[in-house]
């Protein structure tokens, strides 16, 4: 069978938006390509649609009215120009990822997923608010939107047309031929309790899978530290550093700011830099930055203690996923898909939304309580091999792939 991913990137978020599929699936007899705006692998496999800097400086022209007009994916024509591909015409099926980064027009959609069983991941709620990719607590998404709390958060607006913007979704959803894969029961949730997209008849719940057995084993700890330079005996927290609201990184801060460490604590962030200043004198600070390399990558969850994910908005989270099957306990809020995904209270700790408080509670319990710290990582990693397996993954993958392309056979 051929399938056709669709993302608007390769490498960033490869583990979910389609790009590893492509050699994961080849031994089951799938052939994969992926189609792209920014390609940055030299996979043969992935294709960009824009055709050099002219289709660039059209996407920032396109940017700019959609921005002054407060709108968003309205206009953007790379998928209507990906149906004139060859490789879409050989797809079996085609499955999309996070095409509203500015890849499409939504009015493109009932169009062209009619040429083809299409396949849909909702990696967030955007396709079911007016404008936002998480509600946040905000229930205005079941009933139309308009009159926006926050404007301001990812894809933002000038002027309030989410309520237009809710209603072109509606209008687009409601005649749509697809399969809908989400991550999470929380995202299921969601999509089925939606004006938007309940009323869709096939919606798949795949949780994202994880080859546990390569994250490293509890003895490789010491040498993890020892090559990244933190103190053997220190207690250490994990978390991405990162300036997205979404991802809360200012309530940690808050949270470690309320007073120093009852014990020596390095704190060891992944992605943006220089964001932790405020904390360096009561801190050993260790900043990776964006980690791309996967050993690093395993030795920085194999040097934690705990993964802390402050997350206001997450659609499943996988990196708590990636540190269950490390054998490390996740802190996360309460309202979110991870506390689910880490089965709390029993395995994960979850403390309420925006609690700062709470979530240094939790943080020195876990500090204090090495014994209780163990027992959660264990039972992380038992679950994470047990129910997260990638074998697991593929196969609930592949039937979708399998049924909708049986379905539009028959029709």
């Amino acid at each position: 069978m051929n399938v056709l991913q669709v993302n608007y990137t390769d490498l960033d978020g490869r583990r979910f938006n389609g790009y590893d599929l492509i050699a994961d699936l080849r031994p089951r007899g799938f052939d994969c390509k992926q189609a792209v705006l920014t390609r940055r692998s030299k996979d043969p496999a992935v294709f960009s649609l824009w055709e050099g800097t002219v289709d660039e400086g059209i996407h920032g022209a396109l940017d700019k009215i959609e921005t002054k007009h407060s709108m968003s994916n309205l206009l953007f024509p790379w998928l209507r120009l990906l149906s004139e591909r060859p490789e879409f015409a050989a797809a079996d099926v085609v499955h999309y990822h996070l095409i509203h980064n500015q890849m499409m027009s939504l009015f493109d959609l009932p169009w062209l997923f009619r040429m083809k069983p299409s396949v849909i991941t909702m990696h967030d709620a955007w396709f079911l608010t007016g404008r936002c990719i998480q509600p946040q607590g905000c229930e205005r998404w079941r009933t139309g939107c308009g009159a926006c709390p926050d404007l301001s958060t990812v894809f933002p607006m000038r002027s309030d047309h989410s309520d237009q913007m809710w209603r072109i979704k509606r209008d687009v959803f409601a005649d749509l031929e697809a399969d809908v894969v989400v991550a999470s029961e929380y995202t299921r949730q969601l999509v089925r309790q939606s004006p938007i997209t309940g009323h869709l008849p096939h919606v798949h719940l795949v949780p994202f899978g994880i080859r546990a057995d390569s994250y490293l084993p509890d003895d490789a700890r010491a040498t993890s530290r020892r090559v990244l330079g933190i103190p053997e005996d220190d207690f250490v927290i994990l978390f991405r550093s990162t300036a997205s609201a979404y991802k809360g990184l200012r309530y940690l801060i808050d949270a470690l700011s309320l007073r120093p460490p009852a014990r020596p604590t390095t704190l060891l962030a992944v992605d943006q830099r220089r964001l932790l200043t405020s904390l360096a004198g009561e801190y050993n600070i260790l900043e990776l930055g964006w980690v791309e390399d996967e050993s690093l990558y395993h030795m920085m969850y194999s040097a934690a203690d705990v993964l802390v994910m402050p997350s206001t908005a997450e659609g499943f989270g996988l990196m708590a996923l990636e540190a269950m099957a490390a054998g490390r306990p996740v802190v996360s809020f309460a309202g979110t898909a991870v506390p689910s995904v880490t089965r709390a209270p029993e395995c994960g700790i979850a403390v309420p939304m925006g609690d700062s408080i709470a979530l240094r509670e939790a943080l020195d319990q876990l500090a204090a309580n090495r014994a209780d710290a163990l027992r959660r990582g264990q039972l992380g990693r038992r679950i994470a091999r047990d129910e997260h397996r990638h074998e697991r993954y593929l196969d609930a993958l592949t039937d979708v792939y399998n049924s909708a392309a049986e379905r539009r056979r028959v029709s």
